[in-house]
């Protein structure tokens, strides 16, 4: 009897990738989204025994004086470092669960509160992991969910620190976080400018973007200079012969070859869109999920193989090595899929992992979604955005359309500036081969507004503490250079 894996479609088109300790043999429902929120190039250290969890209360909604309801949102707190006078260092989680690998003494921002003598903290975003403002994931409640929300509890949280933790109503903040945490460290950096001295983005997803399809256009780049152009090459003849394959009524070859669970339905448009989003994110996100190019190159070399008589059976097989177990087969099923994200309740297993959350915000404010609309993929045209508007309304209802998909992510660049918002005191960083950072800041938008792009890096290689043995001249001279600035932000008249 075949074993039956569910493979789900990360985020939908999301983001960046959290890192996993081995390759997973088999996909389970959250494998995709843990791909999308990382925070690569952090592994847990051996001491963690003084970071504690804590709880502050703030408001469910900050914006109606008519309901004061409150509720209790969950922190990581490290008070070795602190010393009288010393800055609060936050790291925002975004949309990953709260983890201590986060601030402890292997990250750069635990290094930084030890020589400026600070405190460091983790807040977790409302509706994401444990910190759940309300009981369940109804639409109605996850009205309660967007940046504006976030940032007010972010904005409550440095006034908790300065009062209870801190004991200073004048204690200098720092403000951090990656992909969607650099972000809102960057967004609250706009909107409270009066509650935070120095903000660090790394890899921050900035801008919102309805076809995000520089995304497959840029990981195509990197896979040409970390791979080879054979690689490109095979995975584009293998993505066109099975859009062929499926046109011409010869669907039944890839339920073969791709050893699925069910024939993929040729007259369902969705189910085609959705079989080949699956295959097209698959190996995008897997290449990503540790930060380290070099899983390009090995991913290349295993499609390159010569052992193949064709491209399409390559990609194949590196496709049943990674991802199916034993016998089994995978459910590519785009209606289960949507069944999966219509779970409402807030402790099951697939809301802990914030998929739902996650697309939820797409819709409503990010967007962020991978196509190929773009022509410098090898990925084919399977994928648009006809599928997410599809997704998006048959998880929420349908008043979720096109013109207010589009409008959302128009409406955030216009209150925050996109990707040239106007602020200063923040240091913008970026892996050069991180096709994330088409959402970010990868120039000076002024002095003391500054950016980084790392040369042969993905996405948060300046996360961890720095390491002369491990880490580039390059990412060496970052580091040192982000400790200097910010702590000049934060001290500019005594500099500790």
């Amino acid at each position: 009897m075949k074993f039956l894996v569910v493979l789900l479609l990360a985020a939908c088109g999301t983001a960046l990738a959290a890192k996993l300790s081995t390759p997973p043999k088999a996909l389970t429902p959250s494998f995709l989204n843990r791909l999308r929120s990382a925070t690569v190039g952090l592994k847990p250290s051996q001491r963690n025994a003084n970071i504690t969890e804590e709880l502050f209360t703030t408001e469910v909604d900050h914006f109606n004086n008519q309901d004061l309801t409150t509720w209790s949102n969950r922190y990581l707190a490290l008070m070795d470092h602190f010393v009288e006078g010393g800055p609060m260092l936050i790291f925002l989680t975004g949309d990953a669960p709260l983890d201590p690998s986060m601030i402890d003494d292997g990250t750069l921002i635990n290094e930084m509160a030890r020589d400026l003598g600070g405190a460091v903290f983790a807040l977790e975003t409302r509706f994401y992991g444990k910190s759940q403002p309300v009981s369940d994931l109804t639409v109605e409640s996850l009205r309660l969910l967007n940046t504006d929300q976030i940032l007010a509890d972010v904005a409550d949280f440095v006034v908790h620190l300065r009062r209870t933790m801190i004991n200073n109503p004048f204690a200098h903040p720092l403000v951090t976080g990656t992909g969607l945490g650099g972000g809102l460290a960057t967004w609250f950096r706009v909107r409270y400018p009066h509650l935070v001295d120095a903000t660090w983005s790394s890899s921050g997803y900035i801008q919102a973007v309805f076809d995000f399809q520089e995304f497959s256009s840029g990981w195509a780049e990197t896979a040409i200079s970390v791979g080879s152009n054979e690689c490109y090459n095979r995975i584009f003849i293998a993505f066109h012969v099975a859009q062929n394959l499926i046109d011409a009524g010869f669907g039944e070859v890839l339920y073969e070859k791709f050893n699925l669970c069910s024939p993929i339905d040729s007259e369902d448009r969705m189910a085609v869109a959705y079989f080949f989003s699956v295959l097209m994110t698959s190996i995008e996100l897997y290449t990503l999920r540790n930060g380290n190019v070099d899983e390009f190159k090995t991913v290349c070399d295993d499609i390159t193989n010569n052992d193949f008589t064709t491209s399409l059976d390559a990609f194949a097989n590196w496709f049943n090595q990674q991802f199916v177990s034993d016998a089994g087969c995978i459910i590519v099923s785009f209606d289960q899929f949507i069944e999966t994200l219509k779970e409402t309740s807030a402790s099951a297993e697939i809301s802990m992992t914030g998929e739902r959350q996650f697309l939820y915000q797409q819709c409503t404010e990010y967007g962020w979604f991978i196509t190929t609309d773009s022509d410098l993929q090898p990925f084919g045209e399977r994928v648009t955005m006809e599928l997410y508007l599809e997704m998006c309304r048959r998880v929420f209802g349908d008043w979720i359309s096109l013109e207010l998909m589009f409008q959302s992510t128009t409406r955030m660049n216009e209150r925050f500036g996109g990707d040239r918002p106007n602020v200063m005191q923040i240091h913008f960083t970026n892996g050069a081969f991180d096709p994330w950072r088409y959402l970010s800041v990868v120039s000076d938008l002024n002095a003391n507004a500054l950016a980084d792009v790392i040369p042969g890096e993905l996405a948060g290689a300046d996360l961890g503490a720095i390491s002369e043995e491990n880490d580039s001249t390059e990412l060496v001279e970052v580091k040192r250079r982000l400790k200097e600035l910010l702590e000049s932000y934060l001290f500019p008249f005594n500099p500790r």
